[in-house]
């Protein structure tokens, strides 16, 4: 495994010249130490649980538990008909209450919020806790529990993730190991994209060889509180969060203007497949060089010979590098 390039005190002007320009991983140490949230995480959990409770508005939010035998992996049942967790709709004080009486547990239940959009669950939490590279249109999200484990997945947006409390270990692996991750189904899966069906905990070399491939590709984060973490899209991660309070707040966002009336490049993922899984071997390979041509050949623009009023849905098939700006996600 290999370690992240890291950042101290970093100005958003470097931020977005640096890092959010760019496609790899990296470090921020310290981005948000001078949160509030911060600060009470490092008096102590039940400070930062008075704290959240005090905005705490009655939404309910998503919140997932698994069973102290799942060991806060979320994953599927043994049979693949199901999911290893329930999940139910709480307030953030429920679930802080739940947490607090697990603490005393020698073998507690893993529960934890997911996604749970801050200006709804917590309002004004977001005033007094500031990214400091990101405008406010790019709205946070909670994430909140103890001790639990996300599957490597990706995620099609830019992601900035910030540790408030508790420990949390990042493994990443670039887009390309996707043939080393061993991706469970597309359409089933206990994240929003299919995740990798390997237990980092006790690898299977015997099922899953291509692994041991794959982890010498990985890059390893460890954060602590005030740490955050830049993600690019579609780059695999493996969270593994520990302590008996953890706490992050995310951000996605997107560099680019979604097209109307089309689905996500995901939905276009699956649909190629739908259309191409009964074509045979002959068609398949032609339709991997038009592909390759039209979508992700570099070297040449598909459009280029024809006038700019006439190039229909080929105008900018080849667009212009990100420059780092920062647009509110779909």
């Amino acid at each position: 495994m290999n370690q992240i390039t890291e950042y101290l005190d970093l100005d958003p002007a470097r931020f977005y010249s640096e890092i959010a320009g760019g496609y790899r991983p990296a470090i921020l140490r310290g981005f948000v130490r001078h949160w509030p949230a911060v600060h009470k995480a490092r008096q102590a959990p039940e400070a930062l649980c008075r704290y959240l409770m005090e905005f705490d508005s009655g939404h309910e939010v998503d919140a997932v538990m698994t069973p102290p035998d799942q060991r806060g992996r979320l994953f599927y049942k043994p049979d693949m008909e199901g999911f290893n967790f329930v999940r139910n709709k709480v307030p953030v004080s429920k679930v802080i209450e739940q947490l607090a009486r697990y603490s005393q547990f020698e073998a507690p239940p893993s529960v934890a919020i997911q996604s749970a959009l801050v200006d709804e669950c917590l309002p004004g939490f977001e005033a007094h806790n500031v990214a400091p590279a990101l405008p406010p249109s790019v709205r946070p999200r909670l994430w909140l529990g103890n001790t639990i484990t996300t599957p490597a997945h990706f995620d099609e947006s830019y992601n900035l993730a910030c540790v408030v409390s508790g420990e949390r270990r990042f493994t990443l692996f670039p887009p390309e190991q996707v043939g080393n991750l061993y991706i469970g189904p597309l359409d089933f899966a206990p994240t929003p994209t299919p995740i990798s069906m390997v237990d980092f905990r006790a690898p299977d070399y015997a099922r899953h060889p291509r692994f041991k491939q794959a982890m010498e590709a990985a890059l390893v984060a460890d954060l602590l509180p005030g740490d955050a973490l830049f993600i690019p899209p579609l780059w695999w991660h493996h969270v593994q969060s520990n302590g008996i309070l953890n706490m992050m707040v995310n951000y996605w966002w997107k560099n680019e203007q979604p097209a109307p009336d089309v689905g996500t490049t995901f939905e276009a993922l699956i649909a190629t497949l739908q259309s191409m899984k009964h074509q045979p071997p002959e068609l398949r390979a032609a339709w991997g060089a038009i592909f390759q041509h039209y979508v992700f050949d570099p070297a040449q623009d598909p459009s280029a010979h024809i006038p700019a009023h006439k190039q229909g849905v080929l105008h900018n098939a080849r667009p212009q590098a990100p420059t780092g700006a920062v647009d509110e996600p779909e």
